[in-house]
């Protein structure tokens, strides 16, 4: 659906933010990466938030500026990590205070109006994300972090997005650094502390076998913004339709999380479609969860770690070993994150092993023409909807990423429901936007 509001954006200026060096903050200047590192997939995330602009004796876009900037400079000397660049081995980080890139733009557009557009096509919001020039070759230039403002012309609203490089900075870190940033915006907080920077890259060193942990890239995915077969929506499951949820499934040996209820529900309508797009045949489907390790390790310094700190685990849906109901695929799902967990809380030293093993399994099962693939990741109890810089909490989030079959999971502003981005084939949404089960459950 093309908005009949939203026109081009105008680049109105780019400059790079650097540390605020009065702080007089001491850090290392070279960043090893870690095995978790060298596993993330190597592209730039975009996440874009909205935000409404009521009073404007402290809106003043200018004023706003002014603001994101010192606060910018100000984590940046206690996050020295992002200011960085890759070095020439794409081994480690330089940090030499290179900077982020910030990006003032306007686009001529009201923001109610688009507000309203957005809410049925999420895909509008893909219009604010920076264009990043990323490949191998230029990666030691290329900014770790890249900011972009878009003010509204009717001056009630703004769009920050935040770009960061998966590589270096997975979903945790990015967002608890927007989160963070946002305390130092609003001078909440005296003291910065937002991360540890433990040495991963010497507790968790890459791995010298490169050839086969490297993560390919799937013919199924399209890391670029530009694709239009793929198409995103947003569907809102508040906390009522979570407790039908619960009471559908009935009894079972464990009380499923919120989380997992609404991964499993999803999961069943996609692997509906799969069978519909196949003739009615189903076949075998991968689950990739990315799992954060924070908190399942037994080392209580890693939970606030920055960088990558999880693993995708596979979970393999086989029509003739399990049933279609949600139950029994909710059960799926548990038993293999518990065991997991289980692995991870008795001890580290089974961390390589277990992540090449479930690396090897995803790249099979990706490469694998007759299994269907997809991706959950939940972004839940990460303080994305908290982000306030001193004007209000955001009104709307989109992931840029579009990557092929994915549900994206975050919080609701309340933080009892789940709002879901699904990403998919146009001819695929098509068949789940319509699917009976998910329309009786869930508004956009």
């Amino acid at each position: 659906m093309e908005s009949k509001v939203l026109t081009k954006i105008q680049i109105l200026s780019k400059n790079i933010i650097k540390s605020n060096h009065d702080n007089n903050v001491d850090h290392p200047k070279i960043y090893k990466l870690s095995f978790f590192d060298q596993f993330a997939l190597q592209m730039h995330v975009p996440c874009v938030l909205f935000y409404p602009l009521k009073n404007p004796t402290f809106t003043k876009i200018p004023i706003i500026h002014e603001q994101f900037q010192q606060s910018l400079s100000k984590i940046l000397s206690h996050v020295y990590p992002a200011s960085g660049r890759f070095s020439c081995d794409g081994q480690s980080i330089n940090c030499h205070d290179e900077g982020v890139l910030y990006i003032k733009a306007k686009v001529d557009s009201q923001f109610c109006d688009f507000l309203k557009d957005a809410q049925k096509d999420i895909d509008l919001a893909l219009k604010f994300c920076p264009k990043i020039d990323r490949n191998d070759s230029n990666l030691s230039i290329t900014p770790l972090v890249v900011v972009q403002v878009t003010e509204f012309a009717c001056g009630k609203g703004l769009a920050l997005c935040v770009s960061s490089e998966h590589a270096v900075i997975d979903g945790f870190t990015a967002l608890k650094f927007v989160y963070e940033w946002s305390k130092v915006s609003k001078m909440e907080i005296n003291k910065i502390n937002c991360f540890t920077f433990d040495d991963f890259g010497t507790i968790f060193p890459p791995t010298s076998d490169s050839h086969s942990l490297k993560r390919v890239k799937s013919p199924r995915d399209d890391h670029n913004h530009d694709f239009p077969e793929m198409v995103a929506r947003r569907f809102v499951i508040n906390q009522s339709v979570i407790s039908k949820l619960r009471e559908n499934v009935g009894l079972i040996c464990f009380r499923p999380s919120r989380v997992e209820l609404v991964i499993a529900f999803l999961w069943r309508v996609l692997i509906n479609v799969y069978r519909r797009k196949n003739n009615g045949r189903m076949r075998p489907c991968l689950l990739s969860v990315p799992v954060n390790l924070r908190g399942k390790i037994d080392f209580p310094r890693y939970e606030n770690s920055f960088g990558n700190f999880a693993i995708e685990v596979p979970v393999k849906f086989i029509p003739e070993e399990t049933r279609m109901e949600v139950k029994d695929i909710l059960l799926l799902i548990k038993d293999v994150i518990q065991k997991i967990n289980v692995s991870f809380a008795k001890s580290s030293d089974d961390i390589y092993t277990l992540a090449s093993k479930f690396h090897k399994e995803i790249q099979e099962w990706e490469e694998n023409e007759q299994v269907d693939v997809c991706m959950a990741s939940s972004l839940c109890r990460f303080p994305i909807n908290e982000a306030d810089f001193g004007w209000g909490k955001p009104c709307l989030l989109s992931l840029g990423l579009r990557r092929s079959d994915m549900f994206w999971l975050y919080d609701t502003p309340c933080g009892n429901g789940i709002i879901v981005q699904v990403d998919l084939k146009k001819d695929y949404m098509d068949m789940f936007g319509c699917d009976k089960d998910l329309l009786s459950l869930t508004c956009e």
